[in-house]
């Protein structure tokens, strides 16, 4: 670890003892003020006593994921982008100190995501002909390049602290600027992207997002928190108008709704609700954050187009199990009863090799979180697209030296659970 390295971290922890401190308070108080931080960035006004705020050190023109990781780390605040065994590989266990880094929750859930696949071996296969294996998928009428999509994430200006503040390009980071480096850089990699949707963002906020899923034809896809049915309506609109070609409801934030204001009402859905849901839309729906087979047979009955086995990161409960534990009975509890519905998986993918894992699995794709987050804070579109060129080449390694010719036909015994 570098000089330099040191001196970050070291003023990370510093404050990260000042966060830690007021965690409790500003669970309940920070968001206002932080959205309308996001509200002068996201338009670009000005007028604010506050000018700017611009960091040194920046590469406006990163050349590899190592410059783009450490332009992440000077504009974020509440994570310290640490580069554990390879840019942005977080495991949770960096100078954040008890509080998941980013945006909040329950370190101990976060940490075990990770684990999980650390805890899996590969077997290695090297005498076979798959010198050029096969990446390439479908996603519910979407082809991709590889089974990779971005995490859902969004709030980046006020949960990671870069609002206000000068990113790699010389002007201010906003949450269209984010969005666009996640979409863009997805579409251009032959992948998808996600457009965000925050409980208490106002919907012009989510219109502007909108926007760039729009310009992209199919290529960009849009989540929805689980709202009130009348709200995930009203967005359903928005969405199919933006040409995407499925969208998701992350169900795992309904914990929020205990605390929720008026106007960012979330609820928990019921089987009724979802069927709702799927019978308004005119697209499919995804539903993200399933950890049971119970919950995940109920999707099927409803109508679901896809599912994704999630613990929102870990960030949510504390003490979940890990999505890699769970995964395999709800596969096999969905095929053994003849539905067809694509089940991916989120939660601690860090490389190419973990790719492979959840695919040997039983899952069809990955979201991935935290490394495309830093990536598009500290590299935009072109550290998205180097993020995804770093996953392709690992995971087209990874299964040439097991032996695996195709991603949509992996031999489960390629994984071991332990060594």
């Amino acid at each position: 670890m570098d000089n330099k390295l040191d001196q970050n971290r070291r003023e990370f922890l510093t404050k990260g003892a000042v966060l830690a401190a007021a965690a409790g308070t500003l669970a309940l108080t920070a968001s206002s003020s932080a959205h309308a931080a996001e509200a002068v960035a996201t338009t670009g006004a000005t007028a604010s006593a506050e000018e700017p705020k611009a960091i040194t050190g920046y590469i406006k023109e990163p050349k590899n994921l190592k410059d783009v990781l450490g332009n992440a780390r000077k504009i974020m605040s509440t994570c310290a982008a640490c580069d554990v065994a390879g840019a942005g590989r977080c495991n949770g266990k960096g100078p954040c100190g008890e509080g998941v880094p980013g945006m909040g929750g329950m370190r101990q859930s976060f940490v075990r995501n990770i684990e999980a696949f650390e805890g899996m071996s590969l077997t290695m296969r090297s005498l076979h002909n798959v010198s050029k294996p096969k990446m390439e998928t479908e996603l519910l009428g979407v082809k991709l390049a590889m089974p990779i999509l971005t995490g859902v994430t969004g709030g980046l200006t006020y949960n990671m602290g870069a609002a206000n503040k000068l990113a790699f390009d010389g002007e201010v980071m906003t949450e269209d600027k984010y969005a666009r480096g996640i979409i863009e850089g997805a579409a251009n990699s032959g992948c998808l992207g996600w457009a965000a949707d925050g409980i208490e963002d106002p919907l012009d906020t989510y219109k502007r997002r909108l926007e760039v899923v729009k310009e992209f034809k199919g290529r960009a896809i849009a989540q929805i928190k689980p709202r009130t049915q009348q709200e995930i309506f009203e967005r359903i609109d928005l969405v199919q108008n933006a040409g995407a070609p499925f969208f998701a409801i992350d169900i795992d934030s309904a914990g929020r709704a205990a605390r929720a204001l008026p106007g960012n009402t979330v609820e928990p859905k019921d089987l009724k609700k979802l069927k709702e849901i799927v019978k308004y839309a005119k697209i499919p729906f995804m539903a993200k954050g399933v950890m049971t087979v119970e919950e995940a047979l109920m999707c099927a009955e409803a109508g679901c187009g896809a599912i994704v086995v999630s613990n929102h990161g870990g960030r949510v409960l504390s003490s979940t199990p890990t999505t890699m534990h769970v995964l395999p009975a709800i596969v096999k509890a969905v095929r053994d009863r003849g539905y067809k519905m694509p089940i991916l998986v989120d939660g601690g993918v860090r490389d190419g090799g973990d790719v492979l894992k959840a695919l040997a699995s039983g899952a069809h794709a990955v979201l991935v979180g935290r490394p495309m987050l830093r990536a598009s804070l500290g590299g935009g579109v072109k550290g998205v697209e180097m993020q995804f060129k770093r996953f392709q080449g690992e995971l087209e390694s990874s299964m040439v030296l097991t032996g695996t010719a195709d991603v949509r036909n992996v031999d489960p015994a390629i994984l071991l659970q332990s060594v």
